[in-house]
């Protein structure tokens, strides 16, 4: 019954980590370009470089010539929130600029689930 009593606590506690509304990012094709963009966007790191080599595509090239949704890769990402593939990504895009600020006061949407469509190009 205490361990029963452990698990509740522990899920009721834990909730909110799951119930997070974060953005889905919906692919509009089946192309190589869209499947990248969707991964810079919710991938970890090491998913979106396997996507890359398994691409065949360079990275540069990627960095500089790919677009998802009219923005550079990079900058897609970093709006996604997946800053680690966009610093990487914008290390090979000389246009790329890039500044973080943090926003502490940031409030977010708990209770709203976005729908992002995404296109490569």
């Amino acid at each position: 019954m205490l361990a029963l009593k452990k698990l509740t606590c522990a899920l009721v506690l834990c909730s909110p980590l799951y119930v997070s509304a974060k953005p889905l990012y919906v692919p509009t094709d089946d192309s190589i370009g869209t499947r990248l963009c969707v991964s810079a966007a919710m991938d970890i790191p090491i998913r979106f470089h396997r996507l890359q080599q398994h691409s065949g595509l360079t990275l540069s090239y990627i960095a500089k010539e790919l677009r998802c949704n009219g923005e550079s890769i990079g900058d897609f990402a970093y709006e996604a929130g997946n800053t680690y593939v966009a610093k990487r990504l914008n290390r090979h895009n000389p246009k790329a600029t890039y500044t973080e600020i943090k926003d502490i006061a940031k409030q977010k949407d708990a209770d709203k689930e976005k729908i992002i469509h995404v296109s490569g190009s």
